[in-house]
């Protein structure tokens, strides 16, 4: 995907002190709370020290980009409906809403010269888990809008004059990899829609992630064999040659967004494979069944962005495994042993917490505000992942969270709130470069030869 980071090399410390590994029993939910509590802190800790340093609520400094306080928030979001734990609830409200832009579309106007679609779709999303949890509601509007005006808006940036669809990467031409379709950003949206239809009953979401769906599977961004790929170049080739890098995130957003269709759809034929594919498909992304990011983790060329990926593919797969259990639950023995051995390499020190992005090994083991917010994010996803087989169900269309089997709640987005796709207004602000933002410069020139 194209990811930033301020450095790229082509060719491509552990500090020792009195700490203990975190004790995490995986079939024992209180060993479970006990570990996401410890992890939840080390993430609130951080933003804390960052809020208060910076005055603006919503957001991690440098070198942290805009879209990982979102994915944050919706960990905390998550946080406090699996374990009951609610003493963040208050600052995660604040931070999303200070976050939302004058037209509610998480569009706020410094992060214009460097926002992305899939940046926008993360904020979204965490608004949504709001809505499916019965998080406590904001006083103008209610989560579930918030999430549907980023879908209008996408909706409008929907592009059919080149490959006949899709979403590029960046959102204004001025931007750095304007004319790339991000398998991501067509990815996340496929998954907000997906969500939106559940939550609403709305068949206009249904249909666009159908379309989506369809979309990338013809221009071969998802394979035969349900492998997905990272996107493609809008200016070749029709956008027939796939950039063909493979990201634990993207594959997971699919598989979720699947599991939900193929739930809502009652087990069309269509979504049923593709479910099934993707828990196939999902193998190559676990090594003795823990979860690694096989393009980058190995050779330790994982990008601030890339260390936070495994934490949006645990929970993404085991939301997979809650809509659509039959299919999806052979995905559950590998978050089992990769929240064990994720537990296993982080360590209490202090009040705080320490991990690492590999987890069957140290790779780097620092505390969130020592370098490694994604690293305990991460953790955290995969830990809590745990629990959502023994929380209320998530909200549906005509039910509350919490009512019935499998229920969902009934939001109020109704598709069409009318927000306006943003105007280049040539705001400041650069996109720093990103590891795949030059492998795929290098990929079309490649193609282009």
């Amino acid at each position: 995907m194209f990811t930033r980071a301020s450095v790229l090399s082509l060719s491509l410390s552990c500090i020792i002190s009195s700490t203990a590994a975190l004790d995490l029993d995986v079939q024992n939910q209180d060993s479970i709370k006990g570990a996401a509590k410890t992890l939840a802190n080390g993430l609130v800790t951080f933003y804390n020290e960052s809020v208060s340093e910076s005055g603006i609520p919503g957001i991690f400094p440098d070198p942290y980009y805009w879209w990982e306080a979102g994915l944050v928030f919706n960990a905390l979001i998550d946080y406090s409906y699996l374990t009951g734990d609610s003493q963040y609830d208050s600052i995660v409200s604040e931070g999303i809403q200070a976050q939302l832009g004058e037209d509610f579309a998480f569009m706020p106007a410094n992060q214009t010269g460097q926002i992305t679609n899939e940046d926008q779709t993360t904020w979204a999303l965490a608004a949504l888990t709001a809505a499916e949890t019965g998080f406590s509601a904001p006083e103008n509007r209610s989560w579930a809008e918030y999430a549907a005006e980023v879908f209008d808006v996408q909706v409008l940036r929907w592009d059919e004059e080149t490959c006949g669809g899709g979403l590029r990467y960046t959102i204004f031409t001025f931007q750095s990899g304007y004319d790339y379709k991000s398998n991501a950003a067509t990815g996340d949206f496929f998954l907000l829609a997906a969500r939106l239809a559940k939550l609403t009953g709305n068949e206009t979401y249904s249909e666009w992630a159908d379309k989506s769906y369809t979309w990338a599977k013809d221009r071969g961004l998802i394979s035969d064999d349900y492998d997905v790929y990272d996107g493609t170049s809008a200016d070749l080739n029709n956008c027939e040659d796939a950039n063909r890098m493979q990201w634990s995130y993207i594959h997971s957003v699919y598989t979720e967004g699947s599991a939900i269709m193929q739930n809502i759809t009652n087990g069309a034929q269509k979504w049923t494979d593709a479910v099934q594919g993707f828990v196939n498909s999902s193998n190559v992304f676990f090594e003795d069944d823990i979860l690694t990011e096989i393009s980058c983790e190995r050779n330790g060329q994982c990008t601030i962005d890339m260390r936070s990926f495994k934490g949006i593919t645990a929970r993404s797969y085991a939301r997979a495994v809650i809509a659509a259990p039959s299919l999806a639950e052979p995905l559950t023995k590998k978050l089992e042993a990769s929240a064990k051995a994720a537990a296993g390499i982080c360590e209490e020190v202090s009040e705080d917490v320490k991990c690492s992005h590999s987890w069957d090994h140290a790779d780097s083991l620092e505390t969130a505000s020592d370098g490694n917010l994604g690293e305990v994010f991460s953790a955290l996803a995969i830990v809590q992942s745990l629990l959502f087989s023994k929380a209320k169900p998530l909200a549906s269309n005509g039910t509350e969270a919490g009512a019935g089997d499998n229920a969902t709640q009934n939001g109020d987005a109704s598709g069409t709130s009318g927000a306006e796709v943003p105007k280049e207004t040539g705001a400041a602000g650069t996109i720093a470069a990103s590891v795949t933002a030059v492998l795929a410069v290098a990929f079309a020139a490649a193609l282009s030869c």
